[in-house]
C-alpha cells in the first residue's frame, strides 16, 4: 500500500474530471494567454486564478535564475504553469519536454511526481475553448507542465517551482527557479475577481482577434 500523499488535498490530479472550460489543456493554455496580456489573471467569475508566468525567462547553462512573486487572492483555484513548450510536431514537442525536470513543494512539502503534470496538446485542439490561434499558430503542438491548486487556507504559503533544463551532454544544466509568496484571503472570490473575470456571455475578446506570439524558451 502506497502511502498517502500529503499534498494530495491542495492539487488537483492531472487525472481529475473536468469540463470543457477546466480541462488541463485549457487553463495550461489561459495562463500562457494572460503571460501574453491578453486574458485577465481571474477567469470563469474568479473561480481560477492564473499565476504569474513569464514567458520571456531564459535559461543559461550552469546558472540558477531566480524570480520571485507575491500574490494576494481569495480562496479560490490557482492554475500554475512551470514551463511550457511550442513546436511545429508532436514528436518534437515531446522530444523537448524529455529534457525538462520539475520540482514543486508547497510550504515546504514536495509535489510527487510533478512530471505526471505534463500535457501535451494542438493550439487549436479540441481541448481549447479560451483563446483563438489564427493562422500557423493554430497548428503548432504545445507542451505545458501544468498544475491547478485547490482553495488554499487562509494566510501565508510558499509555492516553489525549480526546473532543471538539459541543453546538452556538454553544457552543465541550467536551473530557473521561481518563488511565489501567496496572500489567501479569509474570504473566496467576490465582486471585486468576478469583475476582473472576462464576461463569457458577452462578445469575443480580443485575443479572439489579434495573434498570439509563442517562443520555446530558449538556452
Amino acid at each position: 500500500m502506497q502511502d498517502v500523499d500529503p499534498l494530495q488535498s491542495s492539487i488537483r490530479p492531472p487525472d481529475a474530471k473536468t469540463n470543457m472550460d477546466t480541462n488541463p489543456a485549457n487553463l495550461a493554455s489561459a495562463v500562457i494567454t494572460a503571460g501574453l496580456g491578453q486574458l485577465p489573471v481571474y477567469i470563469d467569475e474568479g473561480r481560477f486564478r492564473l499565476l504569474p508566468f513569464d514567458l520571456e525567462q531564459t535559461s543559461e547553462p550552469g546558472r540558477t535564475l531566480v524570480s520571485r512573486y507575491h500574490v494576494r487572492l481569495p480562496r479560490t483555484h490557482a492554475v500554475l504553469n512551470t514551463i511550457a513548450i511550442a513546436s511545429p510536431t508532436e514528436s518534437e514537442t515531446r522530444s523537448i519536454a524529455k529534457n525538462y525536470t520539475v520540482r514543486v513543494s508547497l510550504d515546504g512539502r514536495a509535489v510527487r511526481n510533478a512530471q505526471r503534470f505534463w500535457i501535451f496538446y494542438r493550439n487549436n485542439g479540441p481541448q481549447i475553448c479560451r483563446i483563438y490561434f489564427p493562422g500557423d499558430l493554430g497548428s503548432l503542438q504545445m507542451a505545458a507542465n501544468s498544475l491547478v491548486l485547490n482553495p488554499l487556507p487562509s494566510g501565508a504559503h510558499v509555492l516553489r517551482v525549480e526546473v532543471t533544463q538539459r541543453i546538452t551532454d556538454a553544457l552543465p544544466l541550467a536551473r530557473m527557479v521561481r518563488v511565489y509568496r501567496l496572500e489567501v484571503l479569509h474570504r473566496g472570490p467576490g465582486p471585486v475577481e468576478r469583475r476582473l473575470s472576462p464576461n463569457v456571455e458577452g462578445p469575443p475578446a480580443a485575443n479572439n482577434r489579434t495573434p498570439l506570439v509563442l517562443r520555446q524558451p530558449a538556452a
